[in-house]
This record gives structure tokens, sequence and C-alpha cells, in this order.
């Protein structure tokens, strides 16, 4: 007579190891999609349009120049319905890559299609808000603070890359 005990070893036994560098990936996946939430959470409540009138007035003391392009960049990001919404959609393509991690996680390889679109997606915002998105990013910095946006893109694109291609070294090993 056999014990469900020896049916679950079994049945582990024959179950497709996941490779160790999937799991790492995975792993960090999971960490920075925790993290992406509760940042994402942070912005929306700092970018009320009450908290951002108080930023303005805090930095006015210091910086009046800098206030008035805060200013600009606060009507602008009202007038402009991506930016609005952009922070939403967010926590969309997190929930993506999230799943589709998921699922690598457990050897699909449908999850490798899900992870790619929630980490592509974004791109394609950059794209359709196009230089104005790219302006409000820096604008309260001046030059120096569009050079930053800048850089942060191309960090994300290097790691997205990177996690795209540790992802897809994998594929082989799902179903």
């Amino acid at each position: 007579m056999e014990t469900s005990i020896d049916n679950s070893f079994e049945q582990a036994m024959q179950e497709p190891k996941r490779p160790q560098m999937l799991t790492v990936i995975c792993i960090l996946t999971f960490i920075w999609c925790g993290l992406s939430i509760l940042f994402g959470i942070w912005g929306i409540i700092q970018n009320t349009p009450e908290h951002m009138a108080e930023s303005v007035d805090q930095v006015r003391q210091f910086s009046p120049e800098m206030a008035d392009q805060m200013e600009e960049q606060m009507l602008s990001m009202q007038d402009n319905v991506y930016m609005q919404i952009s922070p939403y959609l967010n926590f969309v393509y997190i929930l993506l890559s999230f799943l589709g991690a998921f699922m690598m996680w457990k050897l699909q390889k449908k999850g490798f299609y899900l992870y790619l679109a929630g980490e592509l997606l974004p791109y394609l915002g950059f794209l359709v808000a196009g230089k104005e998105t790219m302006a409000m990013m820096g604008s309260a910095g001046g030059g120096a603070g569009q050079i930053a946006g800048a850089v942060m893109i191309v960090l994300m694109l290097i790691f997205d890359a990177a996690f795209i291609i540790m992802y897809g070294l994998n594929l082989k090993k799902m179903n």
C-alpha cells in the first residue's frame, strides 16, 4: 500500500528541476516588482496637486527660478493625459512582469512573453508621449535634470535587456 508521502516524493523526483540561474533572476524580479509597487504608490501620493504645490512653495524659499520651472512642469503634467495615467499603467506593467516571472518560476515558457510585454510596453509609452515626457522629467533640474533622466532611461534599458537575455537563455528549460 502506497502512502501519500511516497507519491509526493515520486512526483517531486519527476518534475523538471529549475535551473539555478532562473531561480536567481526570478527572485530578483520578484523583489524588484515589490519595490516598484511601493515606489509607485509613493509616487502617486507625492504627485497630488496639493503636495506638488506645497513642494513648489518650499523650493521657492531657496530658488524662485526652480520653483517657476516646477510650476510649469506641474501644469504640463496636468494637461498631459499620458502623464496622468502613466502611474497606473506602471502597475499594469509591473503586474505583467511579475506574472511572467511567476510563470517562468513554474517553468512555463509563455511567462517569458508576458514578462517581455511588461518590460517593453513602458518604452512604447515613452515613444507615444515623446519629447513632452522627456522635457517634464528633467525640467526642474534644467540641463542636468534632462541628462539625469536620459541616464535613467539608458540604465533601465541595460537592466531590462540583461534580464530579457538571461530569461531567454533559460527558455529551452521551460515547457
